[in-house]
């Protein structure tokens, strides 16, 4: 079971042939994709606590730090990565990449923090409080970014974001304090759910758009996953960067790194459907098989880091 989450990339690969080659398959999906979101979101705040906000006080730098690693940062690169790469395609691609960046972390963040040997409990908060302020931040730097290209809803987009983020994570906290206990069965399966649920998602959205994806040419895959690769590790780089000029040790700045690249691509997914079209969603479908892909070699990398390696000694041999 534990490998399920871990495999989310190979789910990934696996469900888009079949969305694109079996339509029917997953199209019943609709009225149902919010909701399931919802539930990812709502497992999410099952794992949370009072007590994983109190670093938040004790350490308000690091949040601070975090939150805008990951709220000027990420939406920025998408802007620039979506113009450069999208720059012959439509402008709907352009808007998915930036609402892709501007979106809040995403729950695999604090597992690759765990592999990474890294902060769990910042990681844990930084999650907790991107998500709380996501309603507001994310439609407002969506609708500043790309208004002048498409348009965007700014009050649909954030009813969205507080149906399937604000409300679920709430939820979820409330019912962890009061029967937390009783959960404690239940809790390990979680991470399967989420995987499962994320992955059907991403089928919907293939489906929805195979017409429009097939017609695509090869040239634009290669410029999505471009988009995506560059995006996911200049994410990394700027996380790292930012702490460190500002003082932070390397265990934190190796979480916050972390925390600004990997991204909530399902929430995106569903925010770019509702608001544009399954066109649009194809960029956060594309982060999230190369974040998945990807992710794991780069917390190999910041493994050794901790642990006292330096690619700058290994470059001087």
């Amino acid at each position: 079971m534990r490998k399920i989450p871990d495999l989310l990339w190979l789910w990934t690969l696996l469900i888009v042939p079949l969305g694109l080659l079996k339509p029917e398959l997953f199209m019943p999906l609709k009225p149902y994709i919010k909701p399931l979101l919802g539930t990812v979101i709502l497992s999410m705040g099952l794992t949370l606590r009072p007590e994983d906000f109190k670093i938040i006080l004790e350490r308000p730098k690091l949040v601070l730090i975090g939150l805008f690693s990951q709220y000027a940062v990420m939406p920025l690169l998408g802007l620039v990565f979506g113009v450069f790469f999208f720059k012959n395609l439509p402008p709907d691609f352009t808007a998915g990449q930036v609402l892709t960046g501007s979106c809040p972390t995403g729950v695999v963040s604090n597992v690759y923090t765990f592999l990474a040997g890294a902060n769990v409990a910042l990681s844990i908060s930084l999650s907790a409080v991107n998500t709380f302020v996501s309603p507001v931040l994310t439609p407002a730097l969506t609708a500043v970014l790309v208004s002048k290209i498409v348009h965007v809803d700014l009050l649909k987009l954030f009813l969205d974001m507080v149906q399937v983020t604000l409300i679920p994570v709430v939820l979820g906290i409330v019912i962890n304090y009061y029967f937390g206990d009783r959960l404690q069965k239940v809790k390990p399966f979680l991470p399967v759910y989420s995987t499962l649920a994320v992955v059907l998602i991403v089928g919907f959205v293939v489906s929805a758009g195979h017409k429009k994806i097939l017609s695509l040419p090869p040239s634009s895959v290669l410029f999505l996953l471009l988009a995506s690769l560059f995006h996911l590790l200049f994410g990394f780089w700027f996380g790292y960067v930012i702490p460190r000029l500002l003082g932070v040790t390397k265990r934190e700045r190796i979480t916050i790194s972390i925390e600004t690249a990997m991204q909530n691509s399902g929430l995106a997914t569903v925010l770019a459907i509702s608001q544009w079209g399954a066109l649009s969603a194809l960029p956060a479908v594309t982060y999230s098989v190369v974040q998945n892909l990807v992710g794991p070699f780069v917390c190999q990398l910041f493994r050794k880091m901790i642990e006292g390696w330096s690619p700058l000694k290994w470059l001087r041999g």
